[in-house]
């Protein structure tokens, strides 16, 4: 049985650590910056960006180089959190491993797609090559997708991707969406021996949310910008239900219409998500949603990892807002549109 005292120290460390989250107070200043070196100064001088952009030039440092630091800041967290952790610990943690290493392979794919050849892990390498089979260094310098595939023989990822290679016709979003589905569908499995208690139950809600919405946005979208039919609609389809049955899923993807689509929604659990859909505010929703369920947990479960997992959430949500707050300068967005844009996260 979960204790409240075996947590105390994660969630102590945990709750140390968050002082260094850029604040709203934070964003709302970075959203008054017009250039790319005042905003790389500014979180020069930020406790949580300072060591990881000390040795840059804020003269010089490309947005794409920018944008590296930023997920190397997240890795970082990480680190310092699982070395912390204990073994019971470290279970919960490497499902949000898993996740990172998901992420690294669409990275890669990006690469090959753009014919680039970087990739900065540079404070998670050490850690990420002795919890990974994924040899980094080569899916990065692949020249073509074929190249890539190969590179991940030995690996569980090789058999699915060299399978979906077979097809003709396929993009980068292919490929991603494919990692994507993979994730959920393992982890999903995984949370049943790799989780208990407290732990599992705050796990199975937010993921299970998670699924369900990301379900829904993905016919919605289907439906209404792409005009896919129902077996296309199908691959690209995490094939777990949590609040959403089987049955309704299934009349959700067969609906001819987006009217019929939002009837049959309005049945289910999600139909206060309808707003969402129309009104295009969706992704923002499904955040919030997110949010509200990890503050959620974290009351109700407090010895569990919720604590831990929702500080790695709003570090992940703070990279976005950086990341964003990036593209306002680049596209030279006012004052008024930049603080939409980048407080709404």
């Amino acid at each position: 049985m979960d204790s409240t005292l075996s947590y105390s120290g994660i969630n102590t460390k945990v709750k140390a650590m968050s002082p260094k989250l850029i604040s709203r107070d934070d964003f709302q200043k970075i959203s008054n910056i017009e250039t790319v070196a005042d905003f790389i100064a500014y979180l020069k001088k930020h406790p949580g960006y300072g060591e990881l952009f000390q040795k840059y030039d804020e003269r010089e440092i490309h947005r794409d180089e920018a944008e590296r630091v930023f997920i190397n800041g997240l890795y970082m967290d990480y680190t310092k959190i699982y070395r912390f952790a204990n073994d019971g610990q470290r279970q919960d943690l490497e499902l949000i491993f898993f996740r990172y290493e998901i992420n690294v392979l669409k990275a890669c794919i990006r690469l090959v797609h753009n014919h680039e050849n970087e990739i900065d892990l540079s404070v998670f390498l050490p850690f990420f090559s002795k919890h990974s089979q994924i040899n980094v260094a080569a899916l990065s310098s692949s020249r073509s997708i074929d190249e890539y595939i190969l590179n991940l023989k030995g690996t569980e990822y090789y058999d699915m991707l060299a399978k979906l290679h077979n097809k003709t016709g396929l993009t980068p979003f292919d490929y991603e969406m494919t990692l994507d589905v993979y994730y959920f569908t393992k982890s999903w499995r995984l949370k049943e021996t790799l989780l208990s208690g407290n732990s599992k139950k705050a796990f199975t809600q937010r993921m299970g949310t998670e699924i369900d919405l990301l379900n829904i946005m993905w016919i919605y979208r289907s439906k209404k910008m792409y005009d896919m039919g129902t077996a296309e609609i199908l691959t690209y389809l995490i094939p777990v239900n949590y609040k959403l049955t089987i049955s309704q899923l299934t009349k959700l993807v067969g609906a001819v219409t987006i009217d019929e689509f939002l009837n049959l929604l309005s049945t289910t659990r999600y139909k206060s998500f309808i707003p969402h859909l129309k009104n295009g505010t969706m992704e923002y929703e499904y955040t919030r949603r997110i949010n509200k369920i990890f503050l959620f947990n974290m009351t109700r479960y407090p010895a569990s990892m919720a604590i831990v997992n929702y500080y790695l959430f709003r570090k992940d949500m703070e990279i976005s807002q950086l990341t964003s707050a990036l593209e306002c300068i680049r596209y030279g967005l006012d004052q008024k549109n930049r603080q939409d844009y980048i407080l709404q996260l």
